[in-house]
């Protein structure tokens, strides 16, 4: 702990520590993110290591600290760091570090175009450190064949039509990538349409079957679902297979779910994606039981990730891959 190196401040009137407290947005160096990593610092504060890190609950964190106070009225913690010092910490998360290095640089080339596109001044921070974002784990996160991808591909990005490109990736795709303006409502993008792919066939969700206890369901729909559910008919799909809607069927009616509905609400442990093939009750076991079968795990649009990997092992470069699953775009700052 340096504390040497805060530079006694004061904001507003308040003493900082040298911390910067924003209370609305800030001008940031160029190339830097703002990465929101605690919602709510309680009464810990954070700790300087050196010039470029920082310690807070139990990890250590590049960048500079500082905090701000968030809508729920908390303070949290955000970290101000270097793009690619940020994606260290994301791509190990993001992609096995074991995988071949043209897949660990496709992803964060990825990853970078991703965080990028996030960068705003409507909020004290650009991301979240979770999956609703991008994963982020700080330095103990870190590794060298990751790192080494984020060196290897230093500045680059997905352009399209001379501009960014808005980017999406997912585990796996199940063997078709989703069309964003389908599942999302998103515009038309023409990189981000579905694509046949035949290169995820032997990753882990390729193919899934979950199971939850009848009960259990019922008690998740709770209003949206009176009387007992009797059976599942699954609604028309899109232009890739996925089904837009599940229609839960009870003895005081039905009720529709759009896909993305169905699986927020069952949960993404058990509906791996909403490319929901089939549904039904199995009443052979001493505790009934819902049956959910599918493809791919994650929305689908854009980056399949293990696809990515098998490609990578086939000896594809991450250019390529990237033009695989982003038609049309190109990558630039190389």
């Amino acid at each position: 702990m340096l504390r040497a190196m805060f530079l006694q401040t004061t904001f507003a009137g308040i003493a900082t520590g040298g911390l910067d407290i924003w209370s609305t947005p800030s001008p940031r160096p160029g190339g830097s993110i703002r990465v929101l990593v605690s919602t709510d610092r309680g009464t810990e504060m954070p700790q300087v290591l050196d010039p470029n890190s920082f310690a807070f609950a139990g990890k250590r964190w590049r960048g500079r600290p500082s905090t701000a106070v968030l809508p729920s009225g908390r303070e949290g913690v955000i970290a101000t760091l270097d793009l690619d010092a940020y994606l260290y910490g994301v791509v190990p998360l993001e992609a096995s570090p074991g995988w071949p290095a043209t897949a660990l640089q496709a992803q964060a080339i990825v990853a970078r175009t991703f965080a990028q596109q996030k960068r705003t001044l409507s909020r004290p921070y650009d991301v979240l450190v979770s999956e609703s974002d991008q994963r982020y784990g700080g330095v103990a996160a870190e590794a060298p064949a990751t790192n080494a991808a984020v060196d290897a591909t230093r500045g680059q990005t997905l352009t399209y039509g001379g501009g960014a490109a808005s980017v999406f990736y997912a585990s796996c795709c199940g063997g078709h990538t989703a069309d964003a303006a389908e599942i999302w409502g998103h515009n038309a993008l023409p990189y981000l349409r579905g694509v046949a792919d035949p290169h995820c066939v032997l990753a882990p969700d390729y193919r899934w079957q979950r199971r939850i206890a009848l009960d259990r369901f019922a008690a998740i729909l709770g209003s949206r679902m009176p009387g007992d559910v009797t059976g599942f008919t699954i609604g028309p799909t899109d232009s890739a297979g996925r089904p837009r809607s599940i229609d839960v069927l009870g003895r005081a009616g039905r009720s529709t779910l759009t896909a993305i509905e169905f699986r927020t609400l069952v949960g993404a442990d058990i509906v791996r994606s909403t490319w929901i093939r089939a549904i039904g009750i199995d009443t052979t076991q001493a505790v009934p039981q819902v049956v959910i079968e599918g493809s791919g795990r994650g929305h689908g649009v854009g980056f399949c990730q293990w696809g990515a990997r098998f490609m990578s092992v086939d000896g594809t470069p991450a250019r390529d891959i990237l033009a695989f699953y982003f038609p049309g775009t190109v990558v630039a700052g190389a």
